[in-house]
């Protein structure tokens, strides 16, 4: 099939359309891409127009044109942020089957089904909002969570400036920042990210912190310089489902993952031979205590979870799940 392959723009942490791309390639795809990014001329707009929208129509039609240019049998929606329903409209006036992958559910579910109704299929990240989607009119949609790409998710070296008991990597919220500044009173913590310009200036959290983005490479160092990482989805306390990108990813590292607990997870990995969750702060401690003190646990569960991640949840399992069903 020729496929195109649509990221969102402006987002530094979101490569799961590069690793959606690679897989389709994989399999014998004749693939291109779009990205989202404004482009110079965009760029230079979006300074002299206080009119977004502007800039927002100059992205889909530019979308629209590199449509008519490829004539592609499908197009792969990461996300969708900024593809309008026009150029949703756009293809289905062409037959070109539109798939959205919408990762940022359950969180933004009501920002999804503004564009879900003009899509063919649609997936989700939340096995729960399968349901949600369908009391609002929606049919044709299906659980499918991120993945791991094991070219990329993979064990390597520690690096020493990164070694810790306790890591987390990600963004900051307020939420993931109350749970850190618990585990740091506990284990010598590391948090790589661009936390710094959130933190109070007294935070003790300060010097734990790697500042500023980092690529999926040095992730993986960073996981495999700690003895535990430290998972905590940003909607923690409000949905209990929904999973995101750094589940898979740490268990392709090959590393011992505490994650806050999700209906989803039990369906994707073994609780707790795989990896280890919680619910609120003195089962985190308790369990990560645990762990620190049981290095062949640690071992035995990276392992699992790395060998059950390569056999059932690559981006490779992940697109012959949307095309098989197309």
């Amino acid at each position: 099939m020729k496929i195109l392959v649509t990221y969102p723009g402006k987002l530094h942490t979101v490569p799961m359309g590069d690793f959606s791309e690679k897989a389709l390639i994989t399999m014998g795809h004749e693939v291109y891409s779009f990205d989202f990014t404004s482009n110079l001329s965009e760029k230079i707009l979006r300074k002299i127009n206080t009119k977004s929208n502007e800039v927002y129509h100059h992205l889909n039609a530019r979308f629209r044109r590199r449509i008519d240019n490829i004539k592609p049998d499908l197009v792969l929606v990461i996300f969708g942020f900024d593809l309008s329903i026009k150029s949703l409209e756009f293809l289905r006036q062409r037959k070109i089957v539109s798939v959205c992958w919408w990762l940022n559910d359950p969180f933004q579910f009501k920002r999804s089904l503004d564009k879900a109704p003009y899509y063919d299929f649609l997936y989700t990240n939340s096995m729960v909002s399968v349901e949600n989607y369908k009391a609002s009119g929606i049919y044709n949609v299906s659980w499918l969570p991120t993945a791991c790409d094991p070219d990329v998710h993979k064990q390597v070296l520690a690096v020493n400036k990164y070694k810790s008991e306790v890591c987390f990597a990600g963004d900051w919220c307020l939420l993931r920042e109350q749970w850190c500044l618990e585990l740091n009173k506990h284990f010598d913590l590391r948090i790589f990210g661009p936390w710094k310009k959130k933190l109070k200036s007294n935070s003790p959290l300060l010097s734990c912190v790697y500042d500023g983005f980092f690529s999926p490479q040095e992730m993986c160092q960073m996981f495999a310089s700690s003895k535990i990482v430290f998972n905590i989805h940003s909607w923690h306390g409000k949905w209990n489902h929904g999973t995101n990108p750094r589940l898979f990813e740490a268990a392709g590292c090959g590393v011992c993952q505490v994650v806050d607990w999700k209906k989803d997870i039990p369906y994707l990995f073994d609780i707790p031979n795989e990896v280890i969750t919680y619910s609120d702060y003195s089962g985190l401690i308790s369990k990560v205590k645990d762990l620190i003190n049981s290095p062949n646990t640690r071992e035995s569960m990276s392992k699992n979870a790395q060998q059950h991640a390569y056999d059932e949840h690559t981006y490779t399992h992940r697109m012959h799940s949307i095309l098989e069903k197309i």
